[in-house]
């Protein structure tokens, strides 16, 4: 069997790195192997961490060579990542099974919740902000969508895990 992707895309501080860990500890408790990775680990290790818009398409390539490198392990991937254009998610989703979570959330309360201050930055030009400093392009086809400034985490996981086992994922 081939590694999946859970795939959490949306907006800076919707929530997904949130979602995902919880995620990930639900899961390994009911014995599926998982390994969650968000932006910032994918900068880490490919020690991306300048947030330009060119640097941001690097970023992604670096995602997509970790994602194959995977594929033959049998894991039960989680990234958590902005994936704000389309072809970024659908790259992924050619590249190896893949369910797609996507969070909404008004950018008000986004920019409330923004405890690393990226939509200032953002704002006085000192970083590229994928999905703010250009367009997010709405994922029409995810699996699931969620309203994270509504939800609670417990009814998000419920959710996911509901469409998981109809999926027979886990």
């Amino acid at each position: 069997m081939s590694s999946r992707l859970i795939l959490v895309t949306g907006m800076p501080s919707s929530g997904k790195t949130t979602l995902s860990r919880e995620l990930q500890v639900v899961l390994r408790n009911e014995g599926v192997f998982t390994v969650h990775m968000d932006g910032m680990e994918f900068r880490r290790i490919f020690s991306n961490k300048n947030f330009s818009r060119k640097s941001n398409g690097e970023l992604f390539s670096y995602i997509l060579n970790f994602t194959e490198v995977f594929l033959e392990k049998d894991l039960l991937l989680i990234y958590s990542i902005v994936a704000h254009k389309k072809w970024q998610r659908e790259k992924l989703k050619a590249a190896i099974p893949t369910f797609h979570v996507h969070l909404e959330c008004p950018l008000e309360i986004l920019k409330k919740r923004d405890e690393k201050g990226v939509y200032q930055m953002a704002d006085r030009g000192e970083m590229f902000l994928p999905g703010y400093s250009e367009p997010y392009e709405e994922p029409i086809g995810a699996d699931l969508f969620l309203n994270s400034c509504v939800a609670s985490i417990k009814e998000e996981i419920w959710e996911v895990l509901k469409l998981l086992r109809d999926w027979r994922w886990i």
